[in-house]
């Protein structure tokens, strides 16, 4: 912890089942390290916990004539106390070592901590620790593992929390009305988040925690009333569902926008005027510009560093959100952009985003018709959470390796590229491969790219070969990979062994819309309608998935089908069918080129009829 002075804190003790006190106790004096303040509260003023403590100087014993709750009895022992931090504790509960250290760093390594808890197993919400067995070594490994580590969290229980004393009672405290125990820490976890106090975990504490023995063993049922009853307090207190509400926590996250560019002169302020009013940092590494790019960022952020370039897209990258300060990072390229829609709705998510998302995936159109509507899109990882330290991956065509709870988002950045070195990448790739790199099966995947772009047919065969070979390949690049060898034999007029290709992505997944046209669109060049029916009649049944990542051609998922239907049902003389998906195609794409051209022919067909 950076402040060398220790805060003044006070730990107070709720002691409600002797037989569960003492073990309590025991591992708070031998696992706790510096000077605290210890407070009982007897409740009930068991003899037994009296007997122990009376005579110990160093123990603040209160004593509650009769049983007293879990709020009361906190209440009690934060009033009795001028400590800066609150720690309350409860006699089912064992410490580690090093337990409160790490509670008191967890609350000093970020600016809006007001509570503060550690992580067990058996607990509920995000506190719990899923590990089998019973082994109480391996949890606490665990946690030793994760120095440093927290979380914010919108909920934290009573087991064992952390509360600044300013903070506690600016609150009011616990509310009393609960009872004996029962949704009195949901009821200041949502007091203490409307008072923007910030709530965290620190996953490297952890302590034990027993389910404690009923209150009233002679009712076996009172525990589940009394929680029914405590929430029916609570939502009748605020209105609604406070524990659903907490699950469900939606909050404003701050952002970092980290963008990597290089004679971006004619993108750039693009790029940064339509997205620099929705982000919170911007930070911008130049790998090397001799154009005006660097004075443009200058204009929108002091946050421009310069980054020697290697060859290495990930390398730049990773710079760039290392440099990051704020909660998530937004990525960006300079010819990327967010249309004033898609802005609006970047600043709504920002705004209210689920309290456990990792990332936030947002479609990425690539490509749009002659009339404006997208042709191409796919998803990416948009938006990450800094402190998970996401790392990119791959010298070219690099991705972003995230996990964790990934939101998919209604917001679309816009591709708009201005120019290209249509050779850089492929240069890349083969100064590696001349260096004797062994490329991932990705790398193989992106290379293959490289070359079919460049018309390098049979190399790119080639290299698709090898990738398909491995077996280990992303799905959707397994697919990919068989539309683009498809395409490759197609260009070398070799039409059989591109049909194959096709059909071999079958293997991979269920039919998709690509597939069944490129099929279709072969056989209309050999003017088998017939076939080409088949397939193209395939592509119209067909469902879009909607949580791929990959790559879709969203013609052939609504209107171009229909549209080739219409032709193929004309030239097999069957007039009907042919108007029939005209008609479609009317509805879906009304102002096509092609759309319009099938107009005026069917128009022409009833003045000759």
């Amino acid at each position: 912890m950076e402040n060398k002075t220790m805060p003044k804190t006070a730990i107070v003790v709720l002691a409600q089942h002797e037989s569960l006190f003492q073990p309590c106790l025991s591992s708070i004096i031998l696992s706790t390290d510096g000077d605290y303040e210890l407070i009982v509260i007897n409740a009930g003023n068991h003899p037994d916990i009296h007997d122990w403590l009376h005579t110990d100087s160093k123990t603040k014993l209160i004593a509650t004539a009769g049983r007293i709750g879990v709020a009361a009895g906190f209440n009690r022992g934060a009033a009795d106390t001028d400590a800066d931090l609150l720690v309350f504790v409860r006699d089912h509960v064992t410490v580690t070592e090093g337990w409160l250290d790490r509670l008191h760093n967890c609350m000093y390594a970020h600016a809006d901590a007001a509570m503060v808890g550690p992580i067990s197993k058996g607990v509920s919400g995000p506190q719990r620790l899923e590990m089998p067995g019973d082994d109480r070594l391996a949890p606490v490994g665990l946690a030793n593992l994760r120095i440093g580590q927290s979380r914010k969290v919108p909920r934290l229980l009573s087991h064992l929390l952390m509360v600044r004393k300013d903070a506690f009672d600016r609150l009011g405290g616990f509310d009393e009305r609960f009872g004996l125990e029962g949704y009195e820490d949901d009821d200041l976890c949502y007091r203490a988040l409307e008072d923007g106090c910030g709530l965290y975990v620190a996953d490297d504490c952890y302590v034990h925690y027993t389910p404690p023995p009923s209150l009233f063993p002679e009712d076996p049922a009172w525990y589940e009333k009394q929680l029914r009853a405590s929430r029916s307090l609570l939502a009748d207190k605020w209105g609604f569902d406070v524990t659903d509400m907490l699950h469900n926590w939606k909050r404003r996250v701050t952002v970092s926008l980290c963008m990597i560019v290089k004679n971006e002169e004619n993108t750039l302020d693009r790029c940064l005027s339509g997205i620099s009013g929705l982000v919170d940092e911007i930070v911008i590494v130049d790998t090397g510009s001799t154009d005006r790019t660097k004075e443009i960022a200058g204009s929108y952020t002091d946050r421009v560093h310069d980054f020697e370039w290697v060859d290495d897209f990930s390398a730049a990258r990773n710079y760039a959100f290392s440099l990051a300060t704020k909660e998530f990072i937004l990525w960006l390229d300079a010819d990327d952009i967010l249309l004033p829609p898609d802005g609006g709705k970047f600043r709504e998510l920002v705004a209210a985003l689920p309290w456990d998302a990792d990332a936030v995936s947002m479609n990425y159109h690539l490509s749009f018709d002659e009339q404006g509507q997208v042709s191409s899109s796919l998803r990416r990882n948009r938006l990450v959470k800094r402190s998970n330290g996401y790392r990119w991956i791959g010298a070219v065509h690099e991705y972003l390796e995230v996990s964790g709870r990934i939101i998919d988002a209604d917001v679309a950045v816009t591709h708009d590229r201005k120019h290209t070195n249509s050779s850089r990448n492929l240069n890349i790739y083969e100064k590696r491969e001349s260096m004797g790199e062994i490329f991932t099966s990705r790398n193989l995947y992106y290379y293959a790219n490289e070359l079919a772009d460049h018309g390098q047919w049979e190399r790119a065969i080639e290299k698709y070969e090898q990738f398909l070979g491995r077996g280990d390949g992303w799905i959707e690049d397994n697919l990919a990979a068989c539309e683009r060898l498809s395409e490759c034999f197609y260009r070398l007029n070799r039409m059989n062994e591109a049909k194959r290709q096709v059909l071999r992505a079958f293997a991979y997944s269920l039919p998709r819309a690509e597939h069944c046209c490129r099929l279709g669109f072969y056989f209309m060049e050999e003017r088998d309608y017939e076939a080409a029916v088949y397939w193209y009649e395939q592509a119209t049944r067909l469902e879009k998935p909607q949580s791929s990542m990959g790559l879709f051609n969203l013609p052939c998922w609504t209107w171009l089908p229909h549209l080739q239907l219409c032709v193929c049902y004309d030239r097999m003389d069957k007039r009907e069918l042919a108007l029939k998906h005209h008609e479609i195609t009317l509805t879906l794409a009304p102002d096509h080129p092609s759309v319009a051209a099938n107009v005026k022919y069917f128009e022409s067909l009833r003045v000759q009829a």
